[in-house]
């Protein structure tokens, strides 16, 4: 679980406290936020306590925090985004991804993390189920899992209320089967990105 992990032009490392200002960084803008996780807390503006607090998710295992987090790399160990795995099911082998790469990410990057986590998700944790969801304002999210072999499995309408406007937004629940995973299309994406 703390190895690195990398594939193509991406390399992810489990978020620490040494990542405390680049989180920091990406908390300060709103549509890096929106975009990733528009309901995920505020963060500690005190650096030091969010040092603490990522150094102790760092050492957790997955059983006490039902999560992992990788700050996502590209080949020259450049920063650019954050990738997630929340609610992570042991017993029913399942788990909901959540990518954000900042603006300015070197092309491929975001579908090369996805990849690298195929890998370590389906084949080396085996488990059976990887899924999203997404807003429905954010067609290009869903997009983007549609393309990797995600299938839209369901709408959940009005789900979710907007602070800002006050409106209700659907989301889009999207799921991806380890069968799936390394279908013909997505191996050959891998090897446009330079996969082993």
């Amino acid at each position: 679980f703390w190895d690195e992990l990398s594939g193509g032009n991406c390399l992810l490392t489990r978020r620490r406290g040494s990542d405390a200002a680049f989180i920091h960084s990406l908390w300060q803008s709103q549509a890096f936020v929106q975009q990733f996780n528009r309901i995920a807390a505020n963060i500690p503006q005190d650096r030091a306590v969010l040092e603490r607090i990522l150094n102790s998710e760092y050492t957790s295992l997955v059983g006490d925090l039902n999560s992992l987090h990788w700050i996502v790399r590209d080949n020259k160990q450049t920063p650019w985004g954050i990738l997630s795995l929340t609610n992570i099911s042991l017993a029913h082998r399942r788990a909901e991804v959540l990518l954000g790469v900042a603006d300015g990410a070197p092309f491929g990057l975001a579908t090369a993390a996805m990849f690298v986590l195929f890998q370590f998700f389906f084949r080396a944790m085996q488990f059976h189920k990887l899924y999203t969801l997404t807003f429905d304002d954010n067609p290009h999210s869903l997009k983007g899992v549609l393309h990797l072999g995600f299938s839209v499995e369901g709408r959940m309408r009005q789900h979710f209320r907007d602070q800002a406007s006050g409106s209700y937004i659907d989301m889009v629940q999207s799921g991806l089967l380890a069968d799936e995973a390394f279908s013909t299309r997505n191996t050959r994406l891998m090897r446009r990105l330079n996969f082993n």
